[in-house]
Order: structure tokens, then C-alpha cells, then sequence
């Protein structure tokens, strides 16, 4: 987060790992205008507590993203967390919604029928997922630059 200087996929400078925020009051308009989903979301249950579930939920426009804490790599694969994510994938999916889980800069797409490992993303690089010309559904990791983003991701056959 340009912000607090703090890079991509590691823990903000000015977290506390299990207090909290320690610039809260100061913190930046980026900062101030994120929402958890376990805050904000009224049917999200109880377990899905960050601290407890050692996951952040949140939902972007496009996608709804599981962050998982690098100290527990795995935790996102454990149950009720991973059934839970999978029946929100295959509604998202529905939506033309992307489903990621975020371990740092690792990435793996939640699709409908599996998950799909794409490894490190780097800051020029975007993930596309979508439906396959053979009709199964795949994710793929494509530089922003690629020119075959400008005639929109949906094009790009996925491999």
C-alpha cells in the first residue's frame, strides 16, 4: 500500500499483529474506506472472525478476495472456511465474479469445479478467469500490457 509504504502481500508496517492498527486515528483514506466482510456483511457467521479464522474477507466490484494470513498458509483449505468458499465461487461465478485467495503475492482462483494455483502475481500482471472454448472453466495469469487486453479479457482463450 503506497500509503504506509508497506508492499504488497506482507503486513502493513503499522499493524500489530493481533492488537490491531497502532496510526488507527491517523490512518490513511484507503485505510479508512476498507471494509471486512466479517464487519460488514450481516449473514457472515462467527468463525469467519479474522483473528479466529486468520482469513480477511472483502469484495471488490469484480471479485471477492480471501486474504489468508502467510502465517497460516493452509488455513483457507480447512473446514467450514473452505465449503463456504466453494459455494460462494460457484454463486460468484454466476455473477461473472472472480473468486481469489490471497497467501502474500501468491494466488490461487476458486473455480466452480476446482482451484487453480497461478502463483506469484507481479504488480503489472492481472488474473483472468473464465469459461474454456471445450465449456470448462480456467484462470490465468496476463500482463496488463498484454494487447489482447484491450479487446477485453473475456477474449483471451485460456489454455
Amino acid at each position: 500500500m503506497p500509503e504506509t509504504e508497506s508492499p504488497a502481500g506482507e503486513w502493513c508496517r503499522h499493524c500489530q499483529v493481533g492488537k490491531g492498527c497502532r496510526i488507527y486515528d491517523e490512518r490513511p483514506e484507503r485505510c479508512r474506506a476498507f471494509h471486512c466482510g466479517w464487519l460488514v456483511w450481516d449473514a457472515v457467521p462467527d468463525h469467519w472472525f479474522p483473528a479466529r479464522a486468520r482469513i480477511i474477507v472483502s469484495s471488490e466490484p469484480a471479485r471477492l478476495v480471501f486474504d489468508v494470513d502467510p502465517a497460516a498458509p493452509t488455513r483457507w483449505r480447512e473446514q467450514p472456511w473452505y465449503g463456504e468458499m466453494k459455494a460462494l465461487a460457484v454463486l460468484a461465478f454466476a455473477e461473472q465474479r472472480q473468486v481469489l485467495v490471497r497467501i502474500g503475492r501468491k494466488v490461487i482462483a476458486m473455480l466452480p469445479d476446482r482451484d487453480c494455483e497461478l502463483g506469484l502475481i507481479a504488480d503489472d500482471e492481472i488474473v483472468i478467469t473464465g469459461l474454456r472454448p471445450d465449456g470448462t472453466w480456467g484462470a490465468a495469469k496476463v500482463r496488463q500490457d498484454d494487447p489482447r487486453m484491450a479487446l477485453g479479457g473475456a477474449t483471451i482463450p485460456l489454455q
